[in-house]
């Protein structure tokens, strides 16, 4: 029987157990009592840690007159049915419940003494996931992404780490080469690169890396479109699982199979040691100073910080909710992510971050038309149209201002947009949003620049109440409705 039946077995049977016992209205006292089980094993059965032998088992059905074959059946009664469906699912073994303090025992005794209407409402969470096809990994990412926040995206054992080894190998400089990676990962890890790893194989095409572990030699494929930016960022990856001693992890960058969640957090371990060896925390803590304290926007300046760490663009923007929140005190913001097939009008939310749970900015994985007037959009419009006339530039930047219509909130943005190598045809930009308040007026000088402009935005076409907006692609059709479920009620209220 497998790790996960076995578990499984034990806990339906402890929640059977524990369901027959409160109906005869027993005791553990009382079972114990009447069965010559002592008490303190009946609580492990019942929490879902032991199970018991056959004429234990009998024992205990011939107290609760109840049959033995129904104490073996996997059966419970209505109001637990969804508790056991969510067992049988496997999820709860799959969440890192640990992670927030919890045991699957604890939370079952939990859930076994709820309500039935709670119990009910599990049955419909799992139903949803079921028809929207929902699988164990999105749980993952998103467990993930509540982790990220509730540390506020920075992790001081992660960034000591990363500086122990730039002293070790003398990576203190600014830039960090990236032949300088490939020597360390060859010399002191044994691997080798191979630099073309996917010609011939179309079916690779868009996998960034993959590294074949065989004993203690190690190779790692690199596609050969990636820039050289993207490269280091990889590489910086590679050095991480093995400094820190990552065994549990995917062999590609690019997510293909997830099958557990110390594959997620360990990826994620190792993508931020790579963001904090490249882009050192003291030197671009020292850059953030100046570029903070500035009184007037430098257009150019995102760009020019990209070129000298040899980092990409979302580096640069992660290491800003890294360091803004810790540092100075910046921590209502989020992250967007959008890819872009150009001379389409299809813009895909790839990644998101929030820390702050209260923001009016909110990314939707809905099938919703996202408002265009963000820059987020527009620059990724511009950057199609640069390449288009084949200029050398590929990546552009630049900041905004956006009042987010109804809640009237007020946020700063960062925008960056540059090619999705190694997938052609496909362009990123990431949006850096920062609420306008008291404490980003103190830390960041150039917010109220006049250069920067302010655009009146909101989510989604299909939430947005602006009348004649030139740029809208849906109508109304959420706003509509809300509109019209309103006039109902006052309309059923005068009724009154």
């Amino acid at each position: 029987m497998a790790k996960h039946e076995e578990i499984n077995k034990r806990l339906i049977f402890g929640l059977k157990l524990k369901q027959a016992r409160s109906n005869k209205g027993y005791s553990l006292a009382e079972l114990s009592g009447r069965t010559s089980v002592s008490i303190s094993f009946l609580n492990e059965i019942e929490k879902g840690k032991k199970y018991p032998k056959h004429d234990k088992i009998t024992s205990i059905a011939s107290a609760l007159e109840v049959s033995t074959e129904w104490m073996l059946t996997s059966e419970l009664d209505k109001k637990l049915s969804p508790i056991a469906e969510l067992i049988q699912s496997n999820i709860l073994h799959e969440l890192p419940l640990d992670m927030f303090g919890l045991k699957v025992g604890d939370l079952l005794e939990l859930l076994s003494n709820a309500p039935t209407k709670l119990n009910a409402f599990i049955g419909s969470l799992i139903e949803v996931t079921k028809n929207y096809d929902l699988g164990v990994e999105t749980f993952y990412f998103a467990v993930m992404r509540s982790y990220q926040e509730i540390h506020e995206n920075y992790f001081e054992d992660l960034e000591i780490d990363a500086e122990k080894f730039a002293d070790q190998y003398q990576l203190n400089g600014r830039k960090i080469p990236t032949e300088s990676l490939v020597q360390i990962l060859k010399e002191e890890f044994n691997y080798s690169i191979v630099e073309d790893g996917f010609s011939g194989t179309p079916e690779l095409k868009n996998i960034r890396s993959y590294m074949v572990p065989k004993g203690k030699k190690r190779k790692l494929f690199l596609n050969r479109y990636l820039s050289d930016r993207q490269k280091a960022f990889i590489l910086g990856k590679e050095l991480g699982y093995c400094f820190l001693r990552l065994d549990d992890r995917p062999f590609t960058s690019t997510w293909v199979e997830v099958t557990s969640f110390d594959q997620v957090i360990n990826n994620f371990k190792a993508s931020y040691f790579s963001s904090a060896l490249l882009i050192n925390r003291k030197n671009f803590l020292d850059d953030m100073d100046d570029f903070l304290s500035a009184s007037t926007w430098r257009g150019e300046i995102l760009v020019d910080t990209m070129e000298k760490y040899n980092a990409t663009a979302e580096m640069i923007m992660q290491r800003l909710t890294n360091l803004l929140p810790k540092y100075y005190g910046i921590k209502s913001m989020f992250f967007l992510r959008f890819n872009h097939e150009p001379e389409t009008d299809h813009y895909e939310l790839t990644k998101e971050l929030h820390l702050a749970r209260n923001q009016s900015i909110q990314g939707t994985l809905l099938r919703e038309h996202h408002c265009r007037r963000w820059m987020a959009f527009s620059i990724l419009t511009q950057l199609a149209e640069m390449m288009k006339k084949g200029y050398e530039r590929r990546e552009i930047g630049g900041a905004q201002r956006i009042k987010v219509l109804d809640s009237g909130n007020e946020y700063l943005t960062l925008n960056l947009a540059r090619p999705n190598l190694p997938t052609k045809g496909v362009n990123s930009s990431m949006t850096l949003g920062l609420l306008i308040d008291d404490q980003l007026r103190e830390k960041v000088k150039f917010v109220d620049d006049k250069a920067i402009g302010i655009k009146l935005v909101n989510e989604t076409c299909e939430r947005c109440s602006a009348r004649n907006c030139k740029m809208r692609v849906a109508p109304p059709r959420v706003w509509q409705f809300n509109q019209n479920l309103e006039l109902m009620k006052l309309a059923l209220k005068g009724l009154q």
